[in-house]
């Protein structure tokens, strides 16, 4: 093992250059579920905490980071990653330590833990065992294929809804997690990189949530969809059909990915991607400290929003 040159730094401000560096990262790990919603607004949320390791240069660059949001008693832990080149030195067993020692006492600590990663987590901090992520990827155009015999609904972009509209929304949002995301709702239907629908009952009642985000590098044209509420199987997979609609027709050579836990109404998803003979992915097991209940409605998450700037399931 060969000795690392390295400071320490916490929490840098949102402009600093490490922000960047670290996001060329993310992306080139190929982690989809850490969508560029996480990536563009980690840096400035309140809640955002961070320990780094950066080089003993004049330029301070990137050798590693630890980033978690605190927040409803949840510590949830999105990035443990070191620079490649930096890899088995023990900076990362430095900058877990100094995390894990700014946390506080009375808060889970939570996070998603790739597979070759979940025995080491489960040994060093978080032994209890959540679900499991798992991803399906197609096209865009063979997406919007397999849902064109299916019936559509009154619907509606984020976007142009009107402010009781919007309002209702977040409503549905706590209804259906338990938590209060109106701040991180605003600022995530404010990035370029979003885009969502809601469908409406004929009351002009809220019966489903779907929203996609750009993940990974620019170049690649992927869309991670997330997430999916909705008040049942059937109005799911008719949010499912009228959003591959929206999607074909603005990124129709796009590829999708879709995220899927085993809780809820997630392996009912699962099955249906299964059905077109798509071979899915473990993108990471979750992983709690100690007890951290479930909120809200889990039969109407079909699809978790799987943000962990505000977890919800």
């Amino acid at each position: 093992m060969s000795s690392v040159e390295y400071d320490i730094l916490e929490n840098p401000e949102p402009s600093s250059h490490l922000w960047k560096q670290w996001k060329h990262l993310v992306d080139t790990e190929g982690w989809t579920s850490d969508d560029n919603s996480v990536t563009a607004l980690t840096p400035s949320l309140d809640s955002t905490r961070s320990v780094w390791a950066v080089s003993k240069t004049p330029e301070k660059d990137f050798v590693g980071c630890v980033i978690w949001n605190q927040y409803d008693k949840i510590c949830f832990l999105g990035f443990f990653l070191l620079a490649p080149e930096h890899r088995g030195k023990g900076v990362g067993s430095v900058i877990w330590d100094l995390a894990m020692a700014l946390m506080p006492s009375d808060h889970v600590l939570g996070l998603r833990g790739v597979p070759s990663m979940v025995d080491k987590y489960r040994k060093k901090a978080t032994p209890v065992v959540g679900a499991t992520l798992e991803n399906y990827k197609m096209k865009v155009a063979e997406y919007h294929a397999s849902m064109e015999k299916l019936t559509g609904d009154n619907f509606k972009l984020v976007n142009h809804l009107t402010p009781s509209e919007w309002e209702q929304l977040v409503k549905y949002d706590v209804d259906v997690n338990g938590r209060q995301r109106r701040e991180f709702l605003e600022l995530y239907y404010k990035l370029d990189c979003v885009f969502g629908i809601v469908l409406f009952d004929g009351h002009h009642k809220i019966i489903a949530h779907i929203s996609a985000v750009k993940t990974s590098h620019k170049e690649e044209n992927v869309f991670k969809v997330a997430p999916l509420y909705a008040d049942s199987p059937s109005i799911a997979m008719s949010a499912l059909r009228v959003f591959s609609g929206v999607m074909y027709e603005l990124h129709p050579d796009a590829d999708v990915i879709f995220h899927l836990l085993d809780i809820g109404s997630g392996p009912f998803l699962q099955s249906f991607f299964q059905s077109l003979e798509i071979i899915p992915a473990v993108s990471g097991v979750t992983l709690f400290s100690g007890d951290y209940p479930h909120k809200g409605d889990l039969s109407k998450v079909f699809i978790a929003h799987n943000n962990s700037c505000h977890y919800d399931y």
